[in-house]
C-alpha cells in the first residue's frame, strides 16, 4: 500500500474516534459539538474519497462518489463558528444568522444533484471510467463537479480561517482568555490554512497538467507533506480536551484517575485548585436568585451565554467550587426547589409531574431517577410520608 495511503487511514481513524467523544462527551454544548462534529465529518469524507478513489477502490463503492462536496464546503464556515461560539458565549447558541454562512453550500449541492440522479449501474460506469483514467474525474463531464469548484472550495475555506485567526486575535486582547486556548486555536487555524492553501496548489497544478495528475496525486511532495499535515490535524484534538469536550486534560486521560493522587503517593501535599469567588457568588445568585435553573433543557453553553461567561471559565467553577458536573448541580437545585413546593402543600392543587416540569425537568423519567438519587427515596413514597406528616 502507498505511504500516503497509511497516513490517511490513520487520520480517518483518529478524525473517528474524535467524533465517537464528542457524542459521548461535551452534551452540555450541544450546538457547538454539532458544528464540530459536521466540520470533522467533512474532513474525513474528503480523506476517505481521497484514499478510495486514488487506490481505484471507488468502483466498489458508487454510491459514495459524487457525495461530499457540500461538506467540503461547510467544514470552514462550522469550524469558524464553532471557535466564534466557544471564545464569545453569546454566540454559543444557534441564531438564525447563523444559516447565512452556508449558503455556500448551496451550489455544491446543485452540483453534484446530476450524478445522483443517474441510476445505480450508470453510477458504476462513470465511476468506472474515474478509475480507468483519473483525468475523467478534472474533466467538464456533467456527471463530475465543475472545475472551478476545485479553486473555490479551498478559497472559501482560506477566506474564513483569515476571520478565524482574525476572531482569536482579537479574544487574546481579553485577559478572561486562557493564553493555551489561543495557542491551540491559533497552530490548529494555522495548519488548517497550509492544508486549504495546498489543496488550492495542487487542484492548480493537476488543471494546468492534466496528462501528470496520477504523479501529482501519487508521488508529489506536496500531496505528502498535506497528507502529514491532517494527520497532525486529527491529533490536536486530543492536545485541548477542555476546550473540545469540556474535560480537564487529568480527566481526559482514558479514565486514569490516578494523576489526582500522585501528589500524596510522592509525600507531597496536594495544591488546592483556586477559585475565582466572585464569580462564583455571581454565578450562584444568577441560578438560585433569577431561577435559571428552572429553565427546560439548561445546558452549560446556554448559562455561559446569559451569564456572559466563557465556557471554559464556568465549566472549571463547577468542577473546582461545586465539585460536581453540570447537570448534576441543576438536578439538586431543581430537587430542592420541588420540595420545597411540596412542603408547602403545592401536591393538593398539581400533580407531582407538573411540578417537575415547572422546575425544568423534561421528562418524568429523569425528574424520578434525579429525585431518587438526592433523597433515597421515590418521589411517590416521600409524598406519602409528607402526607402522612401534615395529617398527623
Amino acid at each position: 500500500m502507498h505511504p500516503f495511503f497509511f497516513t490517511v487511514i490513520g487520520a480517518i481513524f483518529i478524525l473517528s474516534v474524535v467524533i465517537a467523544k464528542l457524542l459521548l462527551y461535551g452534551r452540555d454544548k450541544f450546538y457547538l459539538n454539532f458544528l464540530l462534529t459536521l466540520a470533522i465529518v467533512g474532513v474525513a469524507w474528503y480523506a476517505l474519497i481521497y484514499l478510495l478513489t486514488n487506490s481505484g477502490q471507488i468502483k466498489n463503492y458508487p454510491y459514495l462518489f459524487n457525495k461530499g462536496l457540500p461538506f467540503y464546503y461547510a467544514i470552514a464556515p462550522c469550524l469558524y463558528l464553532y471557535f466564534r461560539g466557544s471564545l464569545q458565549p453569546q454566540h454559543s447558541r444557534f441564531k438564525k444568522n447563523d444559516l447565512f454562512h452556508f449558503l455556500i453550500v448551496i451550489p455544491a449541492i446543485i452540483s453534484i444533484i446530476p450524478y445522483n440522479l443517474l441510476s445505480l449501474q450508470a453510477q458504476q460506469a462513470v465511476v468506472n471510467r474515474v478509475v480507468a483514467d483519473v483525468q475523467f474525474a478534472f474533466s467538464n463531464s456533467a456527471y463530475i463537479v465543475e472545475p472551478w469548484h476545485w479553486f473555490t472550495f479551498p478559497l472559501s475555506a482560506c477566506v474564513y480561517t483569515f476571520f478565524q485567526i482574525r476572531l482569536t486575535y482579537q479574544s487574546a486582547k481579553q485577559e478572561a482568555q486562557h493564553k493555551q486556548t489561543i495557542n491551540w486555536i491559533y497552530f490548529f487555524s494555522g495548519v488548517c490554512a497550509v492544508i486549504y492553501l495546498g489543496m488550492l496548489v495542487i487542484n492548480i497544478t493537476i488543471l494546468q497538467n492534466r496528462a501528470h495528475i496520477w504523479f501529482i496525486l501519487h508521488e508529489g511532495s506536496l500531496v505528502l507533506f498535506l497528507c502529514f499535515c491532517l494527520l497532525i490535524l486529527s491529533f490536536m484534538f486530543f492536545i485541548n480536551p477542555e476546550l473540545i469536550y469540556g474535560l480537564s486534560k487529568r480527566a481526559a486521560v482514558a479514565g486514569n484517575n490516578l494523576e489526582q493522587y500522585r501528589p500524596l503517593l510522592a509525600g507531597e501535599k496536594a495544591r488546592p485548585k483556586t477559585v475565582d469567588t466572585k464569580l462564583a457568588q455571581q454565578v450562584t445568585l444568577a441560578i438560585k436568585e433569577q431561577e435559571l435553573f428552572r429553565r427546560p433543557g439548561l445546558n452549560l453553553s446556554e448559562l455561559a451565554s446569559v451569564l456572559d461567561i466563557q465556557n471554559h471559565k464556568l465549566s472549571e467553577l463547577f468542577n473546582n467550587h461545586y465539585q460536581l458536573n453540570f447537570s448534576t448541580y441543576i438536578n439538586n437545585l431543581r430537587i430542592e426547589y420541588i420540595r420545597g413546593r411540596l412542603e408547602q402543600g403545592d401536591w393538593k392543587q398539581f400533580t407531582l409531574e407538573a411540578i417537575a416540569l415547572e422546575a425544568g425537568f423534561s421528562s418524568r423519567n429523569t425528574f424520578f431517577n434525579a429525585f431518587k438519587k438526592v433523597m433515597n427515596t421515590t418521589p411517590s413514597a416521600y409524598l406519602a410520608s409528607l402526607k402522612a406528616l401534615q395529617t398527623a
